[in-house]
């Protein structure tokens, strides 16, 4: 066994395998096929890929530009106040309801006016009793007064005529009695003398005695009648003096002071007259201005009172009626558009309600104020409503308004989507030296449709993209890998979002979804 197991085995010889050259030449041409297919594929995707760029690439060019100002806004009332009457009272008669138009100073309402009416009747008649008084007084008085009080003045002379003849009288009756008392004198002495003398009687002395006697009674007699003529004769001169004085006055007629103190009491009793007047027509409520009956709060019977506010939002007040006026539009412009606008200006306004019609409206005032609404500055301009606009805007409509403000013949123009904005920067990209995109920094423009005037940055004829490829835009720093997918044609721009790029925004066009993460 040991020996068996020593000896050396015994090998086959096994015969040499021939390779077959068929499978060698099939096995070439699968690798030959294999990389051509590779390279076709790859050569196509290139193609694909090249035309896909070049198909996102557009011209710049120039065109007639129509510049615009977008701003959205409402449709409000020029005025708008609630009518009120000025005194509390109770509303007789209602002549309009909710709707009406009504022209200014018409009749709207009509208060109870029964407590004022006495008065309006007795403020008249005071007025005309002090009117007749003034116009008296300055007139003067009647021709008749003036010839009585003449007549007065020559009745007063004719007596004091008479007053001076009988003191002329009585003085000659007493120069006459004053000879005749030295004649009784002489006449007594001598009969005295005689009697003593005996060559007369007693009787005789006594009786020349009795007749001087007589003519001194006779003399005290005169003297006093001469001074009571004198006292008549001086009353009758005073008289006539006085007589003479009113007939001056009745002549002159009345003092100037008198005049105007009849005069002012006329215009005191005439502004009383108007003050109650005015409140008795204060009981007639009517419209201040041109407008639309927008609310209605009260009704016949009921107790109103005076409104010392403007506001008509409220549905509930103690007024009658909120009156409207002409209906304007108030739009939010932003700060930097101001300098653009100018009064008189066209604004094409676009309401939801009327989405397939344009309304027109014109520019008349810019507010002088800015209004700041979460650090977003912004100027109402006015506008008043042209043509049907005024018949089917209502208040309260928010409505999109643009306003025309010029137009440039030879304005460079780009769309609007290859527009972007980079860390900040407005900007386009533009084909390289090598052909691939390259940031240039624009001024924008106003937007006409769907481009966008480029004011500076690009020439005529020059190329831009308006899309990259998520390589490219991984390039650009806007994203990419995992994010952005693989490799493939070349993405269009989606507007400007947060870190990535997109439509310049306020003035390029709106924004939209970002097409990376930066």
């Amino acid at each position: 066994m040991t020996q068996m197991l020593s000896k050396p085995a015994v090998q086959i010889a096994r015969p040499k395998s021939k390779v077959n050259p068929l499978l060698i030449l099939a096995g070439v041409v699968l690798i030959s096929g294999i990389a051509g297919g590779a390279c076709y594929f790859w050569d196509q995707q290139n193609k694909k890929t090249s035309s896909a760029v070049g198909q996102n690439l557009v011209s710049v060019r120039k065109g007639q530009a129509e510049l615009s100002v977008l701003a959205t806004g409402t449709i409000r009332p020029t005025r708008e106040v609630k009518i009120s009457p000025k005194q509390s009272g109770l509303l007789k008669h209602l002549l309009v309801k909710q709707g009406d138009f009504v022209k200014k100073g018409q009749t709207i309402a009509i208060m109870d006016d029964s407590n004022i009416r006495g008065e309006v009747e007795a403020a008249k008649a005071a007025y005309q009793v002090a009117l007749a008084n003034y116009e008296k007084m300055k007139r003067g008085n009647r021709p008749q007064e003036i010839a009585a009080s003449r007549f007065q003045v020559l009745r007063s002379e004719k007596a004091v005529r008479q007053a001076q003849q009988n003191v002329s009288r009585l003085q000659s009756q007493m120069e006459a009695l004053d000879a005749q008392l030295k004649r009784e004198n002489l006449f007594s002495a001598r009969q005295a003398m005689l009697a003593r003398e005996g060559a007369v009687s007693d009787q005789a002395k006594i009786d020349a005695a009795t007749q001087l006697e007589v003519a001194l009674s006779q003399r005290r007699a005169a003297e006093r009648e001469k001074q009571q003529a004198e006292i008549a004769a001086a009353q009758s001169q005073e008289e006539l003096n006085t007589v003479r004085e009113q007939q001056k006055l009745m002549s002159a007629g009345f003092r100037q002071e008198e005049i105007n103190a009849a005069f002012f009491s006329a215009e005191q009793a005439k502004g009383n007259l108007h003050r109650i007047e005015s409140v008795w027509n204060d009981m007639k409520i009517r419209a201040p201005f041109d407008g639309v009956i927008s609310q209605k709060y009260a009704d016949e019977g009921a107790f109103v009172t005076p409104t010392t506010s403007a506001a008509t939002t409220s549905a509930t007040s103690s007024s009658i009626v909120a009156l409207a006026g002409a209906l304007e539009l108030v739009a939010q412009v932003s700060e930097s558009s101001i300098p653009r606008i100018k009064p008189g200006q066209e604004v094409e306004i676009t309401a939801t309600s009327y989405p397939k019609e344009t309304f027109k409206a014109t520019v008349t005032q810019i507010a002088p104020a800015a209004i700041v609404t979460q650090n977003v500055t912004t100027f109402e301009v006015h506008a008043v409503l042209v043509g049907e606009a005024n018949q089917k805007l209502l208040s309260g409509m928010n409505v999109s308004s643009k306003f025309v403000v010029g137009n440039v013949d030879d304005a460079i123009m780009v769309p609007t989507v290859a527009v972007v904005n980079r860390r900040g920067q407005t900007g386009v990209f533009v084909p390289g030296a090598d052909g691939k995109p390259e940031f240039r920094e624009v001024t924008t423009g106003s937007t006409v449709g769907r481009r966008i005037v480029i004011l500076s940055g690009l020439k005529d004829k020059e190329k831009v993209f308006l899309g990259l490829s998520r390589e490219e835009l991984s390039k650009q720093g806007y994203g990419g890998g995992p994010q952005m997918g693989g490799s493939g044609g070349p993405l269009p721009f989606m507007g400007g979002g947060r870190g990535g790029f997109g439509g310049a925004g306020g003035r390029g066009g709106g924004g939209g979804r970002r097409a990376g993460g930066g």
